[in-house]
């Protein structure tokens, strides 16, 4: 792309403006409020929503400031070296706070009188109303990051009343999870499984020859709320994919209470009955069941890209992935978030150059480095390089059918900051024969509608 100056289009300035303006006083009078020690004042409107954009970084020395969880510092400091080698007269300093911590810390550092010039979001919403990020319209302009799967640029908008999908850019991810069911090739022989499952009947077909021939046909630590993911990939096919994303996004009067719904979870009611998870499911936590699936314990263990590396070092060749059967007539679907959500915090001050490496994450060097990083990469094109036959490379091949299908979906569980633990508990009570499926969609929407003050 050619670097350039770049105004903003007539219309959407002047929405941008307006929103900017009622979003900036309410940051101010809440911040007035209610600021914790420490705390600067709101960026002033002018400064969420810049107009004229460039993406022309000179020569003249820039340095900029990354925040993000620890545990992606590896990933982080990759894509910083590659893009500073590319841009040498721009330094950038990674600043992390532990992972448990970094989306409940990052509104104070968003609010500080010096925050940092590119930072992680989990809570999109709440910075947005609250006039804490800028407003990457602009940007999004000058660089053509309209061009983007629009299952991904959804994950990065929000309006002027808070719903996530929908109205102006504030984020750009450098990569994505992606979900799936991993499985035991040797075990998929004993039960006649040639291939990965095309269909739920096919799914569940196996899943009861693995009951008969004495194999945990699925492995799940719901300790730490695992059947969840098994639960969720039965919802995305119940409501589908945009449904289910309108209600994480707080859609107006959005429910995932719906018979559809209860049809799904009872599906995982019938499982749970059928023996099909562990008898000491509710007790195994999450890296347990990752061990007990790697030991050849079980038929399928359904997770994320995050297992991949150690899956492939435990089970070599005998690991396999693919993405959950979808019904007849559908696209696939599963749960893929963004890794690092990256958004330009209204105080930076060097907005410029931290869009420039917003940017560079869909380059496809950046890709790359994503990629072996061991997530799914941002944007689309080829499939970057990945060893032959791991199953590493057969997740990216997933994550591209994911993409071309326009399939991922928001977890669940991050609808809200307090879902989770209803979530999780709830699917503890299901698979125990505690609750129902009506009860348990009902008692998630309470949550839900307590939580946005509906």
């Amino acid at each position: 792309m050619t670097d350039h100056l770049v105004t903003q289009d007539p219309a959407r300035l002047a929405r941008t403006r307006l929103r900017a303006l009622g979003a900036g006083a309410a940051a101010l009078f809440a911040l007035a409020a209610c600021a914790p020690p420490g705390a600067g004042s709101a960026p002033a409107a002018s400064e969420a929503a810049p107009t004229e954009v460039s993406t022309d970084l000179g020569d003249e020395p820039v340095e900029l400031t990354l925040y993000d969880g620890a545990g992606l510092k590896a990933k982080d400091e990759a894509l910083i070296r590659a893009f500073t080698e590319r841009h040498p007269n721009v330094t950038i300093t990674g600043r992390y706070d532990p992972d448990d911590v970094q989306a409940q810390n990052a509104p104070r550092v968003l609010a500080s009188d010096d925050p940092p010039d590119i930072a992680r979001v989990i809570a999109l919403s709440d910075v947005a109303e609250d006039g804490l990020l800028t407003d990457l319209d602009a940007y999004a302009d000058a660089y053509g990051w309209d061009e983007l799967p629009e299952g991904q640029l959804a994950q990065y908008r929000v309006n002027e009343d808070g719903v996530r999908g929908e109205g102006s850019q504030y984020t750009l991810a450098d990569g994505f999870t992606v979900t799936g069911f991993y499985y035991n090739k040797d075990l998929a022989e004993k039960v006649g499984m040639s291939a990965p499952p095309r269909t739920m009947e096919e799914l569940e077909g196996l899943l009861a020859e693995a009951e008969d021939a004495g194999i945990v046909p699925i492995m799940a630590g719901n300790q730490t709320g695992q059947v969840m993911t098994s639960t969720q990939m039965m919802l995305n096919y119940a409501l589908g994919a945009e449904s289910l994303n309108e209600w994480v996004f707080h859609a107006p009067g959005a429910t995932i209470d719906t018979p559809e719904a209860a049809e799904a979870l009872a599906r995982i009611r019938d499982w749970a009955e059928a023996g099909y998870y562990p008898e000491d499911t509710n007790g195994t936590d999450a890296t347990g069941a990752l061990g007990r699936f790697a030991a050849g314990e079980a038929l399928f263990y359904p997770s994320g890209n995050w297992d991949a590396a150690a899956l492939d070092e435990q089970m070599g060749d005998n690991v396999g992935f693919f993405l959950p059967p979808a019904p007849d007539g559908q696209e696939p679907a599963t749960m893929s978030d963004p890794a690092s959500n990256f958004a330009i915090p209204a105080g930076s001050d060097a907005k410029d150059a931290a869009a420039a490496f917003l940017d560079f994450l869909r380059s496809e060097e950046a890709r790359q480095v994503v990629v072996d990083a061991g997530f799914a990469p941002s944007g689309e094109g080829e499939v970057p390089a990945t060893e032959q036959g791991s199953v590493t490379a057969q997740i990216q091949e997933a994550f591209a059918q994911l993409v071309e299908a326009d399939g991922q979906v928001q977890f669940v569980q991050n609808a809200t900051n307090g879902l989770t633990t209803t979530w999780n508990s709830e699917a503890q009570r299901l698979v125990d024969g505690a609750t129902t499926p009506e009860d348990m969609l009902d008692a998630v929407q309470t949550k839900y509608e307590d939580e946005l003050g509906r």
